[in-house]
């Protein structure tokens, strides 16, 4: 099936004339629809020539001025487009070893004029996109709740079988056994805290930076700005906004997903990931279809170039050609990935609202304090992050609740949650998967660029949470909250077996 666009073959009368506008490379060239249409006039009027076209076929061709006896208008429409992409190759040294490769492709393809001109064109995404700076910041994220995730898993359950196996041949089973329980019960104290804590300020620069992201992404899709040379360049920045989106919720909800099985979700980091999640879903899902703006269009349309054959515009603004991998379907792409990040953010929401005495019986007013307020630490330090342990109580169905043992509850909540990062983990597998065959089929889409304000604060967004986290494990806990309390709040060591 072939497709004319209507806003295409206007001539100066306002008219919609294919039989004029084919044969002027000043109206060829002009507008990305008239060059669309003049590309299949060659087949359509062969094909109206051969009979070949049904009555109703016929007319919608006559209406744009394509008529039986068009042949010789054909071929000349057909030698207009071939002597500009011609012109182009012969002055235009990245384009001119392409000049004579055939592609065996079809009348209304570049490829059958004699020229591969398209593949030469250098169509990175812009900067404020997938820089150098923020394209490494991406991935500087993802890494950062990869290996907290690691971190934690080791602190809490790996480093205690993996301190049995160094040690065994050393001390023997019973006391690499002791040694291994020793180091388990120092990591929930001391490191596992200190991760959690660095990881909560994680999810909330990480939630303002992508909601940053995402609501600039959107406004420039809907008002233009891309500043894009081609329609290609045009394209690859909507494919990599896409792309860009999974990292909206992907590692939202996995770093969400921590902070919960350490009883670290506030409703206040509840709230901000749901938006986030939200405005990157709205993102990914307006990304689907390529619809440039009518500013990009225009701009794109204002790109002039110095052949006369082409009408004084440059060709290569026309070209286009989409990859066979669809960042939104493919795989275990952006739309898997989105919904199963939704499925788990309902359940911990779910969750939650479950176990919050906020909704079960209103708050008693707090009285007025005449001394100086603590602040307990002790949660801090022992808590532990063996699993689901507020769903495992399944709260939200008591009498199912209250048939379960707490060996049962244990067992289930193991189950659970470990599913659950394996499925993260797959979705991770698959986006980076996704992501290298983008990359492979949309060569040159990553371009270096300049280390302007955009890139440093891209790099930079990640430094506090580091820094915190070295801090923690070189200062401890009450040092830095003794850096962060003011007034007639002060600090307090607690231990429980002895109390502040």
């Amino acid at each position: 099936m072939i497709t004319l666009f209507s806003n295409g073959c206007h001539v100066q009368d306002g008219s919609r004339d294919c039989r004029v506008a084919c044969q002027d490379p000043n109206l060829i060239f002009d507008y990305t629809a008239t060059l669309h249409n003049c590309l299949h006039y060659p087949l359509i009027a062969r094909a109206i020539s051969d009979q070949a076209l049904e009555n109703g076929s016929r007319a919608i061709a006559e209406e744009y001025g394509i008529v039986a006896t068009d042949i010789a208008v054909a071929t000349s429409t057909n030698n207009a487009i071939q002597q500009c992409l011609t012109d182009f190759a012969s002055s235009t040294p990245n384009a001119s070893r392409y000049v004579t490769t055939t592609c065996g492709g079809s009348p209304q393809s570049l490829c059958y004029h004699h020229t591969n001109i398209c593949e030469s064109i250098y169509a990175p995404v812009i900067d404020d996109i997938a820089g150098i700076g923020i394209y490494t910041s991406y991935w500087m994220q993802n890494g950062i709740a990869l290996v907290a995730f690691a971190l934690l898993r080791l602190f809490d359950f790996w480093i205690y079988y993996i301190t049995i196996a160094l040690l065994s041949c050393v001390y023997g089973f019973t006391g690499a056994k002791l040694k291994a329980e020793w180091a388990k019960q120092s990591g929930l104290r001391h490191r596992v805290p200190n991760l959690i804590s660095a990881l909560f300020e994680f999810q909330k620069a990480q939630c303002f930076f992508m909601i940053a992201v995402q609501v600039a992404a959107i406004i420039v899709m809907k008002q233009g700005g891309f500043q894009a040379k081609t329609l290609q360049q045009l394209f690859n920045s909507y494919s990599a906004i896409t792309l860009v989106a999974i990292c909206g919720f992907l590692p939202v909800v996995f770093t969400l997903l921590n902070l919960h099985g350490a009883g670290k979700d506030s409703w206040y980091i509840i709230a901000l990931s749901t938006i986030t999640i939200v405005i990157s879903g709205i993102t990914a899902f307006t990304t689907k279809r390529f619809t440039p703006s009518s500013n990009d269009v225009v701009e794109l349309h204002g790109i002039t170039g110095s052949w006369a054959s082409c009408g004084n515009r440059n060709p290569t603004t026309f070209c286009l050609s989409p990859p066979t991998v669809d960042p939104f379907n493919y795989g275990g792409g952006v739309k898997h990935t989105f919904i199963f990040c939704i499925i788990v953010l309902s359940f911990l929401i779910i969750d939650k609202f479950g176990n919050s005495q906020t909704f079960l019986q209103a708050k008693a007013p707090t009285p007025e304090m005449n001394y100086p307020r603590r602040i307990n630490t002790a949660s801090w330090k022992q808590r532990t992050t063996t699993g689901f342990s507020t769903l495992s109580r399944l709260s939200i169905v008591p009498s199912f609740n209250n048939r379960l043992n707490n060996t049962t509850k244990k067992i289930v909540s193991n189950i659970v949650y470990g599913c659950v990062w394996i499925l993260f983990l797959f979705f991770y597998c698959r986006c980076i998967y996704l992501l290298s065959k983008w990359l492979n089929q949309q060569s040159g889409v990553i371009g270096p660029s300049t280390w302007s304000f955009g890139q440093i604060v891209g790099i930079t967004v990640w430094v506090p949470s580091l820094i915190q986290y070295l801090y923690l494990e070189t200062r401890g806990m009450v040092a830095w909250f003794e850096q962060h309390v003011a007034g007639d709040h002060h600090i307090v060591q607690y231990h429980p077996a002895v109390g502040p």
